[in-house]
């Protein structure tokens, strides 16, 4: 009978450490990408001034968490001219918010290629933001972590990064 109580314990601890972990897949409304996520997104649209007078639609997707958020940008340029380097300059758009440790580095997924661009802010916040650029649009999907953050907290960061796949390109 003493076997009982010891193993009820451990199955109870292992059930609890199992349940903790409910990540999803969550995909955006036009089916072109799915991450996992840790929790449901807050969505936000915003209208960004786009070339040559035109108006650009951006909808992010945020996990809030204490130490930083897990981020998924789209930013649709459909209705300016495509130049050939849309996805270079974003990319030197977003290098140019950087205070320190500045790297970008190309990445392949799922038959694109793409930037890692990591850095820190002037308060120290880090950043790696993996940008793509499929049909018309601009995908971000990042990270924002506190300055020391840790290890744990950065793992589920990278979950979350590594996650992504793009379902239509």
């Amino acid at each position: 009978m003493r076997r009982f109580y010891f193993v009820l314990p451990l199955l109870l601890w292992s059930g609890m450490a199992w349940a903790a972990d409910v990540w999803t897949y969550f995909g955006d409304p036009a089916g072109a990408f799915t991450v996992a996520v840790p929790a449901k997104p807050q969505a936000q649209t915003a209208q960004l001034p786009g070339p040559n007078g035109k108006t650009l639609t951006q909808a992010s997707y945020i996990v809030e968490r204490s130490d930083g958020a897990l981020v998924v940008v789209v930013i649709d340029f459909s209705p300016v001219p495509d130049n050939g380097h849309m996805l270079n300059d974003a990319a030197n758009n977003i290098k140019q918010t950087a205070a320190s440790g500045l790297s970008d580095s190309p990445i392949a997924l799922d038959g694109l290629t793409g930037h890692v661009i990591r850095f820190k802010d002037k308060d120290g916040n880090q950043y790696e933001d993996r940008m793509f650029y499929v049909g018309r649009k601009i995908y971000q999907v990042m990270t924002v972590e506190a300055p020391n953050v840790a290890p744990a907290s950065h793992a589920v960061g990278q979950r979350f990064l590594t996650s992504l796949h793009f379902t239509k390109h």
